[in-house]
């Protein structure tokens, strides 16, 4: 409900986030953590470590997702340097398919975002990654795409901020 009245505050998403893991929901609780992260960041969040904090949730939730017995969707982490993007992110999608060839029907890299990798997981220091998504199902892929890359409106005024 708290959605439906104001969509463009990350807490809600959170909140929905935290109830769907309750559920043992992870697929649904990391893509509703994936939003609120997108959504405080394009809010202006400014919070030091608050935007790292919910990369770290929602990745966890992957993890978790992931080790269900059967997972709606699988990852992959690409090393990123500043370098070609477009170039990059077409090898992070055909490594993606040939180590997880299950999840073809919809694979998506977040062009938006530079990931660190899941805590317990080696990296250099200061290693920025691609995130490559491969969906089982199509429709869940495209939702979580479009979730993710979809403008949306920045209210300054925080929970209360009414659309126009």
């Amino acid at each position: 409900r708290s959605i439906i009245q104001n969509p463009s505050y990350f807490r809600n998403h959170l909140r929905q986030a935290a109830c769907f893991r309750c559920l043992r929901r992870y697929s649904e609780a990391a893509r509703s953590a994936m939003i609120a992260d997108c959504l405080y960041v394009l809010a202006g969040g400014t919070r030091l470590g608050t935007s790292d904090l919910i990369q770290l949730y929602w990745q966890a939730l992957i993890q978790e997702a992931l080790s269900e017995e059967e997972a709606s969707f699988s990852v992959l982490y690409t090393p990123f340097e500043n370098e070609d993007e477009a170039e990059k992110i077409r090898e992070a999608t055909e490594t993606f398919a040939e180590k997880h060839p299950d999840y073809l029907q919809h694979i998506f890299t977040d062009p938006y975002g530079i990931h660190l990798l899941p805590e317990g997981a080696e990296s250099l220091p200061d290693q920025q990654y691609l995130l490559t998504l491969g969906f089982r199902d199509k429709e869940l892929g495209k939702n979580v795409e479009k979730s993710v890359t979809r403008k949306l409106p920045i209210c300054p005024g925080g929970p209360t901020c009414s659309g126009t």
